[in-house]
């Protein structure tokens, strides 16, 4: 529903259980106990009564919430669901604010004029709750304006220093005594990065919906989300850097039988025990570096969301390219750190990793039964993992493009990073901010019109000021008019296409009962890298 002067649209936030959609990660508004356990039970006949819903619903000002069950929007309601709903409703309780059943009212919870996402929308969960918040006031395209240029640009600057940074960092670590003895690691960097930059990057996203929802405002409900989302982090951090353990030991065999000897490997004799040494340095490795460098950037996006949610600064903006940029460089120094101190135990080598690697799998067993007795949460465990395979295959196939390319252009290598992380930084800013208005359940499609347009034209001075930098601590790359043109026409295609993709695919997920921060980052930062491999190879192609 609208308001009365028109200006204000409805909008609402998907806190439902089960399959997909983002939830609360606490019990306090949905149980009677916790701090709220002094408010009034409200009846069901009160919330029903037309004075009480005009007081609450057209007071100047106000903010009403309607928390209803899914199920009540079904026009075929048995009396059994329709008992258990006057039940919920009778019991429902909120700090200072009162729930309303709203069988009737509009599900959408858009204005007439959001055509694209009105079947989104329309989409109700079969499980679950949904909260609304009413009287949400649009902003002004100045006030998009001004957020998304004062706020992102500054995040993505961070973003190309932090990429800059890992790839010094990278060539370091390369050349160290541990990546001699275990080439195996060179396979694993990549994978890791990119499957542990992605969980990250979801956890973001998720804060930054609950940030936008108003959960952490409340002390208690924030340090309650925050905490769950830390926990499922290291959950996945170590489903992740056990995978990327086992899938770099195996491709390593695979290449070592088909490859001639290296005297400076570990496996140089190719005997079950050095196999088995190796696999135990590439397990500890991944899950010590998988674990410790979740739980140092999931304390950072923790305390970026907490104090831009204060400062009036939106998470959206921020978090996703302040976790990806500092999440890369935190890797490679705890994979470095790690495998150069395993590396130098060779007398230990294979009790140590054994007892790092055992001591992870116990902290992971130990966050799966965490995880799963938190209802709000436990649905996470099983979710999101198809397109994380997604993201380490395309990323893998862009990395070969790379490789590929790297004799016949030997600038290219250093510039893919930073155009694929600037790309695929402002999609998921864009997927982030979308995913939000999804939650909310409101949605104006001029706004997300302008944010791409904005995003775009932020993208184009950031690559350009990067390719003039690079070009001046790299005289032998080539720059002329025909190269930057082509430079240029390639990251606004790049960029357009995430944007693209991110909104495609935000709606696809919200119409068909999954939630985008747990599914979209991964597409856009895989489908980012290969697309931005093949622009960026295809403008030194073109260039003779």
């Amino acid at each position: 529903m609208d308001s009365d002067d028109g200006s204000h649209h409805t909008n609402s936030s998907s806190v439902s259980r089960g399959k997909g959609r983002s939830d609360f990660p606490t019990s306090s508004l949905l149980h009677h106990n916790g701090p709220i356990a002094h408010a009034a039970t409200i009846s069901q006949q009160s919330l029903l009564n037309a004075d009480i819903r005009d007081q609450y619903h057209h007071e100047a000002g106000s903010i009403s919430i309607a928390l209803t069950p899914a199920h009540s929007f079904s026009k075929n309601t048995s009396n059994n669901e329709s008992a258990r709903s006057s039940n919920e409703s009778q019991e429902a309780i909120v700090l200072g604010t009162e729930y309303i059943d709203e069988p009737g009212g509009d599900q959408d919870g858009t204005s007439s004029n959001s055509s694209d996402e009105n079947e989104i929308t329309s989409h109700q969960r079969q499980m679950g709750l949904i909260r609304e918040q009413h009287h949400y006031r649009r902003k002004p395209p100045g006030q998009i304006i001004k957020e998304l240029t004062i706020e992102v640009m500054p995040a993505l600057l961070v973003s190309v220093a932090g990429s800059v940074l890992a790839g010094y960092i990278l060539g370091q670590i390369q050349d160290s005594r541990a990546f001699e003895a275990i080439p195996a690691l060179f396979i694993m960097v990549a994978v890791l990065m990119n499957l542990k930059s992605n969980i990250e990057l979801n956890m973001s996203t998720r804060l930054s919906t609950l940030a936008n929802l108003g959960v952490l405002d409340n002390r208690f409900e924030g340090i309650s989300a925050m905490r769950s989302n830390m926990e499922l982090l290291l959950l996945q951090s170590t489903v992740v850097g056990l995978s990327v353990g086992l899938i770099s030991a195996l491709l390593s065999l695979a290449s070592s039988s088909s490859s001639s000897e290296d005297s400076s490997s570990i496996h140089k004799d190719h005997g079950f025990m050095d196999f088995l040494k190796e696999t135990n340095v590439l397990l500890a490795a991944g899950l010590g570096c998988s674990v410790i460098g979740c739980a140092v950037i999931g304390v950072l996006i923790c305390g970026t969301v907490a104090t831009s949610n204060a400062l009036g600064i939106d998470p959206d903006n921020i978090g996703t390219p302040i976790a990806s940029s500092l999440g890369d460089m935190t890797t490679l120094l705890i994979l470095g750190a790690i495998t150069s101190m395993l590396v130098a135990q060779q007398a230990n080598l294979l009790w140590w990793p054994l007892l790092i690697t055992v001591a992870f799998l116990a902290l992971g067993f130990l966050l799966v039964r965490i995880v799963q007795a938190n209802e709000q949460m436990a649905h996470h465990i099983t979710e999101g993992w198809g397109p994380l395979l997604f993201a380490a295959v395309t990323s893998s196939i862009a990395g070969l493009i790379v490789e590929r390319c790297a004799d016949r252009f030997p600038g290219m290598p250093a510039l893919v990073p930073v155009v694929n992380g600037i790309g695929g930084n402002i999609g998921t800013v864009f997927a982030s901010r979308l995913s939000t208005s999804l939650h909310r359940r409101h949605s104006h499609p001029a706004e997300h019109n302008l944010a791409m347009l904005i995003l775009l034209l932020i993208n184009i001075p950031i690559q350009l000021g990067f390719l003039a930098m690079h070009r001046f601590f790299d005289p032998s790359l080539v720059v002329n008019f025909w190269f930057i043109f082509l430079y240029t026409a390639a990251t606004i295609a790049h960029g357009a296409a995430l944007l693209g993709i991110a909104r495609l695919a935000c709606n696809y997920l919200w119409k068909h009962g999954y939630d985008p921060d747990d599914y979209v980052n991964p597409f856009i930062t895989g489908i980012g890298d290969m697309l931005g491999t093949i622009l960026l190879s295809l403008v030194f192609i073109a260039i003779p």
